[in-house]
């Protein structure tokens, strides 16, 4: 048996077209916490953000965290979110646990894009015809999200090459 064993989990659902729910918790043998944040679509602003949590070294202590959780409200999701989230949940006005898990969350949350792409018609119509062309499926999400653009090795200008070479339909 571990020493140590965490586990987490997020959830992403519709409240309405224009803003989605994000429901996060991690959980390991010395901490529960949970997060809520409603963010808007598509400009994935954070309108409201709070959490709870139910298991801690320090009951009536750690608790106090949950407080700078607003400070993310306002706050767009997107390039360089990971770093104003560790500004605002990251250090000692705030939880160490909750930074992760609101990172997670945001990783989730702007999974979004992909979500409102299949669920419309034409969206969904492009990515069956680009399904066996990884470098038209590639251009055709860099067009739908192009804050993509270098963050990851996949949508990287470096990769750029390496899709042109390999971008004809394998048999």
């Amino acid at each position: 048996m571990p020493a140590l064993s965490r586990s987490g989990n997020v959830t992403v659902d519709w409240l309405e077209q224009s803003r989605f729910e994000v429901c996060g918790n991690l959980k390991d043998n010395v901490h529960s916490l949970t997060a809520r944040l409603v963010v808007s679509f598509p400009d994935f602003v954070i309108l409201e953000a709070t959490g709870d949590i139910t298991s801690m070294p320090y009951p009536g202590f750690c608790q106090g965290s949950i407080a700078a959780l607003e400070g993310l409200i306002g706050e767009r999701i997107g390039r360089g979110f990971r770093k104003r989230a560790g500004e605002i949940v990251g250090g000692a006005a705030s939880c160490s646990h909750l930074h992760t898990l609101v990172t997670n969350m945001a990783t989730c949350a702007f999974q979004m894009n992909y979500v409102a792409a299949k669920e419309n018609p034409e969206s969904a119509a492009a990515m069956r015809e680009a399904r066996d062309d990884a470098r038209l499926r590639r251009e055709m999400v860099l067009g739908w999200m192009p804050q993509l653009r270098n963050s990851c090795f996949v949508f990287s200008e470096a990769a750029d090459q390496l899709f042109q070479l390999t971008g004809k339909k394998k048999d």
